[in-house]
């Protein structure tokens, strides 16, 4: 598993298959591995490659907020140094939000869309959902700090006491009956991996909005959301469905924001599906 050098940092990628590529862009303070029931499925008929956006996974991380123009420089780099001129991409959440921007971008290089769980219109209310949960980290960390007991600064994980405040906000973002391998899978990912750069990669993003300068986006997309998306609610999806020309809206009942985890088969037949469908 490789890395590409980029501007003032470097991406860490893995190839999976043989064929014509993909390439999977996942959501903020996730990982390539949060693709880990999409890969090999999407393996057996294309190359797959997914990459750790910057400040996340093996990534170089980031110094204070970045932005989605400078995550689409790392994606262009990225794609030329692998030699890859013309690609699906496949984006969940802020990776959707990459997908969209580079296909306006550079629309002679993608031959098609996947988005999941994505917004192309501000939401206001993400703003004040996040700084909550930053304001509930914060306070975990000033328990933690005044806890009669030696406390170590150079933690990676979150702070003590957090982890039942992150295991309920993971159960309300899930459906009810979603696998317990993949509620824990989801818990013991976000407990065991930094995630030191929590506000810079949503501040990276928050703000950006597309609108009707979607109506730019003229390739095949397919557009997956689940039903009970607290993060990205379905109406936003149906916003993109209804600027986004040549588009297909799929709405996945009994799944959350991590519908491509919670609902593995139904996205993998789907997306590939899709794929077929417009001769890719």
């Amino acid at each position: 598993m490789p890395f590409v050098d980029v501007k003032d940092g470097r991406i860490y990628y893995d190839v999976r298959g043989e064929g014509r590529p993909l390439v999977l862009i996942h959501g903020a303070w996730a990982s390539r591995q949060w693709w880990r029931w999409q890969v090999p499925a999407l393996a057996r008929d294309y190359k797959v490659l997914s990459l750790d956006v910057r400040g996340h996974g093996q990534s170089s991380p980031l110094r204070g907020a970045y932005s989605v123009e400078g995550f689409i420089k790392d994606l262009r780099s990225f794609l030329q140094k692998v030699e890859i001129d013309e690609a699906v991409l496949i984006g969940w959440s802020m990776g959707g939000i990459i997908s969209m921007q580079y296909s306006m971008d550079y629309p002679s290089e993608v031959k098609a869309l996947v988005l999941i769980a994505t917004r192309a219109h501000r939401n206001p209310r993400l703003k004040l959902r996040i700084l909550f949960q930053l304001f509930q980290a914060r306070l975990g960390l000033l328990m933690d700090f005044t806890a009669p007991r030696k406390y170590d600064r150079t933690a990676k994980k979150f702070p003590y006491g957090y982890q039942d405040l992150l295991e309920k906000q993971v159960k309300d973002m899930l459906s009810s009956n979603t696998p317990e391998e993949v509620f824990e899978w989801i818990v013991a990912d976000l407990t065991n991996n930094p995630r030191e750069n929590f506000l810079d990669v949503i501040k990276s993003v928050w703000n950006w909005e597309a609108g009707e300068k979607l109506k730019r986006i003229r390739i095949p997309t397919l557009i997956i959301v689940g039903k009970n998306d607290s993060l990205t609610p379905p109406h936003f999806s149906r916003r993109i469905h209804e600027t986004i020309p040549y588009s297909k809206l799929v709405t996945v009942d009994n799944a959350g924001h991590f519908v491509a985890l919670e609902r593995s088969e139904l996205v993998n037949t789907g997306i590939l599906n899709f794929l077929k469908t417009v001769g890719y």
